[in-house]
């Protein structure tokens, strides 16, 4: 599912953004890619073109906790509501944005600021958050607190 290299798009040479890429993701169900990159502390949200046309124009932008520098937001989307992106750098900024309305769902954070590698969906109402040592957390969209370890690391 989603899209696929060299079937839905082919960067032959140059880009469609002036900041290097380091996450891309389609938002489900739409024509809309979020990106993040440094150096900027914001998720860019991009609109592909009709089938006849290859051009991804712009078209906003989502603010996040990022302190900006190298670090750029591990992102993750799903449409299972309506389309959302879960996205921070850390484990004490983990945010989930309604990309259309770009207003914050949920926003919850741990008293650690472990960098996070990767973030994932689960279903409806829960998050995976894998930080960059290998701690994996838990976080429940129903509930304000934070993100609660999954299991213990030996």
């Amino acid at each position: 599912q989603g899209l696929c290299p060299e079937r839905d798009f082919k960067v032959e040479g140059g880009g469609f953004c002036e900041r290097p890429v380091c996450g891309l993701k389609h938002v489900p169900g739409t024509s809309l890619l979020v990106t993040s990159g440094p150096p900027a502390s914001s998720l860019q949200l991009w609109q592909l073109a009709a089938e006849d046309s290859d051009v991804i124009k712009p078209v906003g932008s989502i603010l996040t906790a990022n302190s900006g520098g190298e670090e750029w937001a591990k992102m993750a989307t799903t449409a299972t509501r309506a389309p959302w992106v879960l996205h921070g750098s850390r484990l004490s900024n983990i945010h989930v944005t309604e990309v259309e309305s770009r207003k914050n769902i949920y926003v919850a954070g741990s008293g650690s600021s472990e960098e996070l590698s990767t973030v994932a969906f689960l279903g409806s109402p829960v998050v995976l958050l894998c930080c960059s040592a290998g701690r994996l957390c838990l976080a429940d969209l129903r509930r304000p607190h934070g993100p609660e370890e999954a299991a213990p690391v030996p």
